[in-house]
């Protein structure tokens, strides 16, 4: 079972004598490379026919009118795909709707058995036509980034020479001179810089022998992280034995056991519970999100080379939802209640910063630049704000913002201080100091009408809620008019 997003079936290899490669995610069951050579010969025929036609110029025109026919194609398969996806779902529901009850069954084992069969294989279809409609769509929006490229450099080509597409990574030819020389990580062998040339995926960051950026068979993580139903995985996976993997590599299904060579070392990666061989293992290590989420536990641990690129890609990404996957850990870790709080006031605090002129001129939520989803939720988090909320760093910085907006609010903007809220529930027994004091959504010990949103203090609230002066007010406001209309009438009806 895959343990790196929710599309882990659309992912799984169709090998079937490999029991790991059919359950690892790392190999695609359809090419991501497939698309893009269907379109490839779909454009050089256009252009072979263009230059029967025409010459053999090449022009801008010429150019735009090949990606054109290009984004062409890719609509009308793309819409074919989705027109047998529905013609086939309505046909499996008038199936279900007109087919008869079968009260007597001499050989209902065996029509169980084909309907199984006849399920999975529909399965398998309705996963494959997925990944494909996905691979139209990314194809779709690459054209129309070309196309725009070209718009923007006159005379610019349409595909660079220097890029190369396979298994959805982007590799693009690196220079010569630079550092260290890298590793393949598809063949791993060094990259001589100075002899070889070589490609690096601007995505995920993998890096190839030019000859060897081809045969890669890792999808990219750019293409992972982007699917509309990605997710990460918040359970602690299960380590998988080397009998369930077959002795064979998670990735490369290469030979692995504990006791041979150190080529056939089995390492364990935490975050999917699998084995791997030295070559897609690196013991390369990061914060496993499960084990922070559940344990709070952020100390870094090895996993492969796959994943490492994956959670280095959406580390900054809000894609974990902490209320809805921890209540208990937010009852009992002080620290998360008070982050949540301080995000509940952020989002207060941006109703009055939408409304000041001085914030807005200020710029004073660029103060949550690295944090800038707090001002539309208060429950996303990142990887990255959850492992340093584990390390500490996380609410002393939050505290320090807090304090800023609160100073800017309170004190320094007379416009922002004028929408504060004195309480009306006070009597003769609370303290005079406590009664004029101005009152804000974000003030300590506080409750706001869940009707029209005025602040009262905690304890004159619950004394008092039942009755909210503010919307007492505006029900009689609304019944003045009324009164007024029907007084009229009565002088009406009295002058006739």
């Amino acid at each position: 079972m895959s343990w790196c997003s929710s599309e882990d079936a659309l992912n799984n290899s169709s090998t079937p004598s490999s029991r790991s490669r059919k359950s690892s995610w790392l190999i695609s069951k359809v090419d991501e490379n497939e698309v893009d050579k269907e379109v490839a010969e779909m454009m050089d025929d256009w252009r072979r026919r263009r230059q029967n036609s025409d010459g053999g110029e090449t022009t801008t025109t010429n150019q735009m009118e090949c990606i054109q026919a290009a984004l062409d194609y890719c609509r009308s398969q793309l819409k074919q795909l989705l027109i047998d996806e529905n013609e086939s779902g309505e046909s499996g529901e008038t199936e279900k709707k007109s087919k008869p009850i079968n009260i007597i069954s001499p050989n209902s084992e065996t029509v169980e058995e084909e309907d199984q069969l006849g399920n999975l294989v529909n399965c398998l279809n309705r996963q494959q036509k997925a990944v494909r409609q996905q691979m139209y769509f990314d194809k779709i929006v690459q054209l129309g980034l070309e196309r725009q490229a070209i718009q923007d450099e006159a005379g610019g080509p349409a595909h660079s020479a220097d890029e190369c597409r396979a298994g959805g990574h982007e590799f693009v030819m690196q220079p010569v001179r630079g550092g260290h020389n890298p590793c393949c990580e598809v063949c791993m062998h060094t990259i001589w810089r100075l002899v070889q040339w070589w490609r690096r995926c601007r995505v995920c960051g993998m890096r190839a022998h030019d000859k060897c950026a081809e045969d890669v068979k890792r999808v990219c993580a750019g293409v992972l992280s982007t699917r509309s139903k990605f997710e990460l995985n918040i359970n602690l996976c299960e380590e998988r034995s080397l009998a369930e993997q077959e002795y064979q590599c998670a990735e490369c299904s290469a030979p692995i056991c504990f006791d041979g060579t150190a080529e056939q070392e089995a390492r364990l990666c935490d975050y999917s519970g699998e084995l791997f061989c030295p070559n897609c293992h690196w013991n390369d290590t990061w914060s496993i999100p499960a084990r922070i989420i559940h344990n709070l536990d952020a100390t870094p641990r090895p996993i492969c080379r796959a994943v490492k690129q994956l959670l280095s890609i959406v580390d900054h990404r809000p894609l974990i939802d902490i209320n809805e996957s921890t209540l208990s850990l937010i009852k009992f870790h002080k620290e998360l209640r008070r982050v949540n709080e301080l995000r509940r006031n952020f989002l207060l605090m941006k109703c009055y910063f939408v409304s000041c002129r001085a914030a807005r001129r200020l710029r004073i939520l660029q103060y949550l630049q690295t944090h800038s989803h707090f001002v539309d939720n208060h429950v996303m988090y990142s990887l990255k704000e959850l492992r340093e909320l584990c390390e500490g760093t996380l609410l002393p910085e939050l505290e320090q913002i807090h304090a800023v907006f609160r100073k800017h609010i309170e004190e320094e903007c007379e416009t922002c201080a004028g929408n504060g809220f004195f309480c009306e529930l006070c009597d003769e027994s609370c303290i005079v100091d406590q009664k004029e004091k101005i009152l804000y959504p974000f003030t300590e010990n506080t409750r706001s009408c869940a009707t029209c949103l005025a602040v009262y203090h905690k304890k004159c609230f619950e004394r008092k809620s039942l009755n909210c002066p503010r919307c007492e007010r505006r029900r009689k406001r609304s019944e003045l008019p009324k009164t007024l209309s029907s007084s009229d009438e009565k002088e009406t009806v009295t002058a006739n």
